[in-house]
């Protein structure tokens, strides 16, 4: 059972969710009366402001590919600093800036693990600044044989059991997919979220609270882009091994496959939050992570008559259904470049859920593409489109990243310029 031909996922993969190809929006085109400012905080919630800073390589400023490794302390210690300097500010009575840390990955050890979270703590302390964690919740894990080496923890292509061989990304090279509801991939992902990276950060946070300084756990990001995908070498939909262990096969499929795997995709998110909530985090600080193709834009693309959106929906590159965010234990998460209608879906998702607090958890007032393109908003818009809206923390992606290597890397010179300082400035003022 094919979803999509090889030939049309490559069209959607380049030409849709990169934001490039036809029926593009370009900036003198956008509606300028959707543009906001910072409005006053309200409420009693602390609202984040926080910069990743990356995990997975020695140096942060160089992002990671393939296997990650941990980072010296030094390091991420020299960027959080360069953060807090240049901002120069660290926030009000209802605001922190904050850095977040991660990916934290299979490929790191549970020593690795505790000794990142260990870094962060000690941080931001140092520089008064809040900490948090990002967490890969099934890309990286080449590094561990015992899992990856079991033919029963590899997807599929298809109910024939052909196997995957990588995980189609758009920016880095990773090994093929996990069966998210394997016994043995389930059991794992629970002892770590319990017993390596939640009781870590609980036992922290306690150690925060009797200083009087709890405001300086963020939170954590339980996934990055949590997505079935797609697999390298076929552009074919996986999750057919995962379908499987459903209960269905060749002559029973499921009456709508992708939404069947989106549901178990938001088994997989529930497991990592109530793992995380079960070593003792709070649930008011724990996140998740989900991309998708905003509607809005894929109504401005030239595709195939009939084709519709859920199925692309679910096919685009690092997408999943905005409704698989959302689990009992923890808070919706999403990416938020500034594509055409992705802050009003969100919204409109939110409003079907009770309108929790939520988190921008990786995004900056840049559309990704090749190239990236500037998009029609200042910084202190794009902040406004969550922090006006609900969000408790945005947290923004490309300080530092490239280096003297790249030093005018576009997501750096977004996140980086002047009137984007000036409009962190005024969010920590409150």
């Amino acid at each position: 059972m094919k979803l999509i031909s090889g030939v049309m996922a490559s069209i959607l993969i380049f030409s849709v969710y990169a934001c490039g190809g036809t029926g593009r929006t370009d900036a003198k085109d956008q509606p300028q009366e959707n543009l906001e400012t910072l409005q006053p905080l309200t409420g009693d919630e602390i609202r984040y402001l926080a910069f990743q800073v990356f995990e997975g390589s020695p140096n942060p400023e160089i992002p990671f590919d393939k296997a990650l490794v941990y980072t010296p302390r030094a390091a991420v210690g020299k960027m959080v600093h360069d953060i807090a300097t240049t901002i120069g500010a660290t926030g009000g009575a209802k605001t922190r800036l904050a850095f977040i840390l991660g990916p934290i990955a299979f490929d790191h050890t549970d020593a690795q693990v505790r000794q990142i979270i260990d870094d962060g703590f000690e941080i931001a302390l140092a520089e008064n600044i809040a900490v948090g964690f990002h967490i890969d919740d099934a890309m990286f894990w080449s590094k561990r044989p015992d899992l990856i080496e079991n033919p029963d923890n590899i997807e599929w292509t298809d109910f024939a059991g052909t196997p995957a061989v990588g995980l189609k990304l758009d920016w880095a090279h990773v090994p093929p997919r996990m069966v998210f509801n394997a016994p043995e991939i389930q059991a794992e992902v629970t002892r770590r979220a319990r017993d390596v990276i939640g009781s870590h950060i609980a036992s922290h946070v306690e150690i925060l609270r009797a200083r009087g300084k709890e405001d300086l756990f963020a939170g954590i990001i339980a996934g990055w882009e949590s997505h079935m995908g797609q697999d390298i070498g076929t552009d074919d939909r996986v999750g057919f091994h995962a379908l499987a262990n459903r209960g269905f096969g060749p002559g029973k499929p499921p009456p709508n496959v992708t939404a069947e795997i989106a549901s178990i995709v938001n088994e997989f998110i529930n497991l990592w939050t109530d793992g995380l909530a079960a070593g003792g985090v709070g649930g008011d600080r724990i996140y998740t992570h989900v991309a998708f193709l905003p509607r809005a834009r894929f109504e401005e693309m030239r595709t195939p008559p009939g084709l519709a959106y859920e199925t692309v929906l679910d096919v685009a590159p690092s997408s999943q259904r905005p409704a698989t965010a959302f689990t009992s234990t923890g808070r919706p998460g999403f990416s938020t470049y500034p594509v055409t209608g992705v802050f009003e879906q969100i919204q409109s998702e939110l409003g079907l859920h009770n309108k929790p607090w939520w988190a921008s958890v990786e995004g900056t007032n840049i559309i990704p593409g090749d190239p990236p393109r500037s998009s029609w908003m200042t910084m202190e818009n794009y902040l406004a489109k969550s922090f006006n809206n609900g969000a408790a923390l945005v947290t923004l992606f490309g300080w530092g990243i490239g280096g003297d290597i790249m030093p005018n890397n576009p997501f750096k010179m977004a996140t980086q310029g002047e009137t984007a300082l000036a409009a962190y400035r005024k969010f920590l003022e409150q």
